[in-house]
């Protein structure tokens, strides 16, 4: 085959991607910046005038000058919102040229800059240091510069800088970075700043000259093969299509209050993004503004313990300078929707395994299946806000669903590699949510010991009447294989702790005592320790066996009840219990099907044994870390999800169903999405922190519009 129109298309593909990065890219302003300035004649005493400007309303930085008196000026800084230091009155002469050289963190703060970045405000006057400090600053995208004017408001400044600002040559400054930049410096420029840009289109151009080169159909070809091939997809899963549509609807109406904008700013959204940008510098800490009161201080640095999944995802996004803080709400819907193929998956596999005669799931058990994990679980709740907090538990559900699928299908088929997908999705879920990565990884250490174990019962040796001597006894070559897999299993969960040394210094995932909310008397109250067995009994308590359901006649008539007393449990060492519903009542079906539909097929259908088995061992060791935890929240019970969902679609496919079965499911079902709606809305519009007040305005006022039109609905008595 001719390699030249592959190469061709390569190249072709290259020049594109070169163009349309190069297109509005601007390098970060890195370094000291040196200036000529004059300032005017006279001052305008009493006023401020910009000098450098950075960023966007509400999320601007500011460096001004302040005019004291006829011959005095203050250099002050500004963060929007957090304030800066000022320097002390300084003479000068007005209508003079003064040198000035400056470093201010927001200039070098561009989304995907490989140079890290000062936190330090330096600004220096012919010579002299007047103003110095560690400062807040915005990231900023890269055309958001602004030199000797205000174009953001505010009140720190006016909006012009009256008198003059020259290079180093004596030409006035660009006013804005697009004026500011040659086409030759920006390719200079893009080279060096952008060249994970470069690298990421190299890669991209050779596998579209790779994907050419092997390709033996033309697109057209491909494209008429492709049209049927989804429309015979859609009809047979169409049960499952329309369902999760549904979902995902109702997900992002939540998670956007409504607007379905899911490329948004929100408050404790962009942790993943400076993750990503650190990442790319080499570096695992991040600015404190990416943290606020989360942040863990090590050796003068700052880290979230939050996992780095997330923020790998965020990779291709920041390198690519693509809406910096503004993705969890997108990213979110993604990780629910995957979530939903995963659960379905396990459906399907567990159909073929229990019911070989019929392949594929009525259509009523993919419906109510995806319906409970969709709208009656977690899964949903998470949509209540997108934050930090919601955004990790999510991601490591979907990640952990995944790899359960893949352990699952390598118990089935030892001899293939589905472990390989296993593990590595595993290990994505431990770095982005522990407790979900650490089940995904148990089950399948479990599926590798069960193999372990099978395998041992059939080399076992027949008992023979005539003696044997006795001779070496030699491990079969095949009982290496799921050894080896145990141990990475093992060592994927370790290697959260790894991360957590090379971060913190000790193996701890979560070491409270440098936090920075944590004082003295607040750690010796939970003796600086994550987990104590003596929370045992309030654990077991919150997740299982109490009910803190309310009902009131208010709109959304369910509630959320209050938190266990911690009286009841006088020798738990608890720090951050919030009220919780136990996930009997908060997920009563795929509680049922996991645990007493499960047992059930344990018992009747040796074929359902092993895995139901294998997930129901898997899960204790989460249970007990989170019974043994010192917080309780409604969130956290989104890390039983990964097993609620997995050992539920194998109930759920058992052969037999008789119809008091499937009603009393599909109950089960419709309260369970209707109390996880109610108290998803009501969490998100009274309870939860960092929305915007109309969040709140809104819910009230839909509140209020129900309750009147039933109020009027209702019958009069005469």
């Amino acid at each position: 085959m001719n390699r030249l129109p592959s190469w061709c298309l390569g190249l072709t593909t290259l020049l594109v991607l070169t163009v349309a990065c190069l297109w509005n890219y601007y390098p970060p302003i890195a370094g000291p910046q040196h200036f000529g300035i004059v300032f005017p004649t006279p001052l305008p005493v009493g006023t401020s005038e910009p000098v450098v400007v950075t960023g966007k309303p509400t999320a601007g930085d500011f460096l001004y000058v302040r005019y004291v008196d006829a011959q005095t000026v203050v250099f002050t800084y500004d963060s929007w919102g957090h304030g800066g230091p000022s320097s002390q009155p300084i003479a000068i002469k007005p209508g003079t040229r003064h040198t000035l050289e400056l470093i201010m963190p927001s200039l070098a703060a561009v989304p995907g800059s490989v140079e890290p970045f000062s936190e330090n405000v330096r600004v220096t006057l012919a010579g002299i240091a007047v103003l110095e400090g560690v400062v807040h600053s915005f990231q900023r995208h890269a055309e958001h510069a602004y030199f000797g004017r205000n174009p953001l408001g505010g009140t720190s400044c006016g909006a012009q800088f009256q008198g003059q600002l020259t290079q180093g040559d004596g030409r006035p400054v660009a006013t804005n970075v697009p004026a500011a930049f040659t086409l030759r410096a920006r390719i200079r420029g893009w080279l060096w700043h952008g060249r994970w840009q470069v690298g990421a289109i190299a890669l991209v151009s050779l596998a579209v000259a790779w994907a050419a080169r092997h390709r033996r159909l033309t697109a057209t070809a491909s494209a008429q093969r492709l049209v049927p091939r989804v429309q015979a997809v859609l009809t047979s899963h169409r049960a499952f299509a329309l369902t999760a549509v549904l979902c995902c609807t109702a997900f992002a109406a939540m998670i956007t209050h409504g607007t379905f904008r899911l490329i948004s700013v929100e408050s404790f959204t962009d942790f993943y993004d400076f993750q990503a940008s650190s990442l790319l510098q080499g570096r695992l800490d991040v600015p404190e503004a990416a943290v606020m009161e989360e942040a863990f201080i090590h050796e003068g640095k700052t880290y979230g313990y939050f996992g780095l999944t997330p923020a790998l995802l965020r990779l291709p996004f920041v390198i690519f300078g693509m809406p910096f803080g503004e993705l969890s709400r997108a990213a979110m819907l993604v990780y629910f929707a995957v979530t939903l193929v995963g659960a379905y998956r396990l459906l399907l596999d567990a159909t073929q395994l229990l019911r070989p005669n019929c392949p594929r799931p009525a259509a009523w058990q993919t419906m109510l299946l995806t319906a409970h994990v969709g709208l009656g679980s977690t899964v949903f709740f998470l949509g209540s806000r997108a934050y930090i907090y919601h955004e990790a538990i999510l991601c490591g559900i979907m990640f952990a669903v995944l790899s359960c699928w893949c352990a699952l299908r390598h118990l089935a088929n030892p001899t293939g590699r589905w472990w390989l997908g296993a593990l590595a999705l595993g290990v994505l879920s431990v770095h982005a949510r522990p407790p979900t990565g650490l089940f995904a990884l148990t089950v399948l250490g479990c599926v590798a010991a069960t193999h372990l174990f099978r395998l041992s019962l059939s080399q076992s040796p027949s008992p023979s009447p005539v003696p044997c001597p006795p001779s070496p006894v030699l491990r079969p070559p095949s009982s290496l294989r799921p050894l080896a897999i145990g141990a990475l299993a093992i060592a994927g969960v370790a290697s959260f702790n790894a991360l957590s040394y090379a971060k913190f210094g000790t193996i701890e995932g979560c070491p409270l005592r440098l936090n920075v909310q944590y004082d003295a008397k607040r750690l010796a109250n939970i003796d600086s320790r994550q987990f104590h067995l003596a929370n045992l009994p309030y654990g077991l308590a919150t997740y299982v066996l109490r009910s803190t359901v309310e009902f009131e006649a208010n709109f959304p008539w369910i509630y959320l009840g209050p938190k266990i007393p911690r009286a009841d449990f006088p020798r738990a060492r608890l720090d951050l219990p919030d009220r919780t519903l136990a996930v009997p009542f908060g997920m009563t079906g795929l509680f049922v099907l996991a645990t007493a539909v499960g047992a059930w097929a344990c018992w009747t259908l040796p074929a359902a044994r092993a895995p139901l088995l294998v997930l129901s061992v898997a899960v204790v060791p989460v249970a007990l870390a989170m019974f043994a935890a010192i917080a309780t929240a409604e969130r956290y019970t989104g890390d039983f999800c990964p097993y609620l969902i997995s050992a539920a679609a194998f109930a759920l496919a058992a052969p037999v169903w008789h119809r008091t079965g499937v009603a009393l499911l599909v109950g089960a079902t419709l309260w369970s999405c209707a109390l996880t709606f109610a108290v998803t809305l009501h969490y998100q519009g009274q309870t939860v922190w960092g929305l915007a007040p109309e969040v709140r305005e809104n819910y009230q006022q839909l509140r209020d519009r129900v309750d009147r039109f039933l109020l009027s609905s209702a019958p009069t008595s005469r």
